[in-house]
């Protein structure tokens, strides 16, 4: 179904959502595990990063404001549905945009996947907590399987009914995600160390000392945990997702994508900093080495400090958080799907849209792809790609910045308007080369994760991944070929959204 504007241009998607919706969905996308676990957990990996974890957060933020700044001028000039694959696309290279974009799509659908399964752990144990015996059900194999294909589908019916409801829904989600990290703030910060000490001790058995000496903490320790929170920010990939549904896109996505990028620096630096204040990183190493690595993270802070009731309003608003997050997920994968079969690499029949101008065919591959994931973690505990994460989102920079700099110095950009909007000034060159000096320092430090087999690491992932989508790509252009059709001149020229 499309629309038409008062210019006579015919839309498929609604214009819908405004600023506080894509600041909401930016900080949606990706708070929960990374945040309130990973930071935490990272310590069982790179334990020489020691009391320097929550800097890392702030770090990993910090490095990130020449990717906000790129992405807001390609934003500004170029917003769209498929949001990097069209920046890379139309400034550097289609097919090298299709299979970077292919990689981002599979490690997100195996991530939403890999979600719907875990909801069954966290809503089970916080059943559990609140006195509901009932809740173990969503502990068992068929229970994860049940619940994780009820979310799954719940979030595709909630697309389907329009981007009006997506943007309701993550605006709940923004304010359920503050009151908790203000409750976590709140006690972190008021929770002397020896308190939660004596406190996990007992709960634990676990002998908890500080060592007697120790050395200097690791600066490479240090990049890679810095490298590995990037993904905690990689609702700034997701938010310009919604470029073809924005009003007055041009405006609203920079704003809406920077003040998403401010809320989650501080928000997540806040946290993370008050865990590591109530819990020194030694007591957290002792936890971890001893298997009780759970008491470190936010819902362990908070059912040893605070009431009980507190304790369990907590474990059901994190498990809450923990699902929202395929929220934002499945609307990035499904306009990325959109926006190939615009280009026509892809089947026309994924531009199909319902009543509420939702992309409902690519919506339906999306969910069906993250059940066929969250089946596999169920049975067989593995999903592929959950790992790349990080690294995908520091090769998307990577990539996104060598597109500045070629739509800043090739003239074959010239007198093109998106193209030279996006690439003119100094300022464009300077944040270009630092988001490239940032993407291959991050990427050393996070591409091979130590003491992890081969076919788990995230090189070898996504070498699999990205020879898929090269096959894809390939036989989409033998098609176009056949038929006359130029993939070339779908790339010289923007979308229609």
């Amino acid at each position: 179904m499309a629309t038409t504007s008062q210019s006579g241009q015919h839309y498929r998607l609604a214009k819908a959502v405004g600023v506080f919706v894509i600041m909401a969905s930016a900080l949606s996308h990706e708070y929960g595990v990374t945040v309130n676990f990973a930071a935490t957990q990272a310590l069982s990996v790179y334990p020489l990063v020691q009391g320097l974890v929550p800097w890392a957060m702030l770090a990993a933020g910090i490095v990130l404001i020449p990717k906000v700044y790129l992405y807001m001028r390609f934003s500004r000039y170029a917003p769209r549905a498929g949001s990097v694959y069209v920046w890379i696309g139309r400034s550097l290279s289609l097919p090298v945009s299709f299979v970077l974009d292919f990689l981002n799509w599979v490690s997100l659908t195996a991530a939403m996947g890999f979600i719907a399964f875990a909801f069954g752990t966290f809503l089970g144990q916080a059943l559990k907590s609140a006195g509901i015996p009932a809740g173990g059900v969503f502990l068992t194999p068929a229970g994860h399987i049940v619940l994780g294909a009820a979310l799954i589908w719940a979030i595709y019916w909630a697309h389907v009914s329009g981007v009006g409801l997506y943007g309701m829904l993550v605006t709940v989600f923004f304010w359920i995600i503050a009151a908790s990290a203000l409750l976590i703030v709140g006690y972190g910060f008021a929770t002397p160390p020896e308190h939660f000490i004596r406190l996990a001790q007992l709960k634990t058995g676990v002998t908890i000392t500080p060592p007697s000496s120790t050395p200097a903490p690791s600066v490479a320790a240090f990049l890679a945990v810095t490298g590995l929170l990037v993904a905690a920010y990689g609702g700034l990939n997701g938010a310009p997702a919604l470029g073809g549904e924005a009003r007055d896109a041009e405006r609203t996505v920079p704003l809406g994508l920077v003040l998403g990028w401010l809320a989650a620096l501080v928000l997540y630096t806040l946290v993370v900093a008050a865990l590591f204040h109530a819990a020194p990183w030694w007591a957290v190493v002792a936890l971890l080495q001893n298997h009780q690595g759970g008491l470190a993270t936010a819902p362990g802070l908070i059912s040893l400090t605070a009431p009980p009731v507190l304790g369990v309003l907590l474990s059901l608003a994190v498990a809450l958080i923990v699902a929202k997050t395929a929220v934002p997920q499945m609307l990035v994968c499904s306009r990325l799907v959109f926006a190939w079969a615009e280009d026509g690499l892809f089947p026309a029949a994924f531009l199909h849209t319902s009543p509420r101008k939702a992309p409902d065919a690519a919506l339906r591959l999306t969910a069906g792809l993250a059940t066929v994931f969250m089946l596999q973690s169920a049975l067989v505990g593995w999903a592929i790609a959950i790992v790349i994460r990080a690294m995908v989102i520091l090769i998307v920079l990577g990539v996104v910045a060598i597109g500045a700099l070629n739509l800043h110095y090739n003239g074959r950009f010239r007198g093109v308007a998106w193209a030279e909007g996006v690439g003119t000034g100094p300022g464009v060159v300077v944040a270009a080369l630092a988001a490239l000096v940032v993407s291959v320092v991050l990427l050393r430090s996070t591409a091979i994760v130590p003491h992890t087999a081969v076919v788990f690491q995230p090189v070898f992932q996504g070498v699999i991944a990205a020879l898929i989508g090269a096959g894809i790509y390939a036989a989409a252009h033998a098609s176009a070929e056949r038929r006359g059709f130029s993939l070339a001149q779908v790339a010289a020229e923007l979308p229609t959204e």
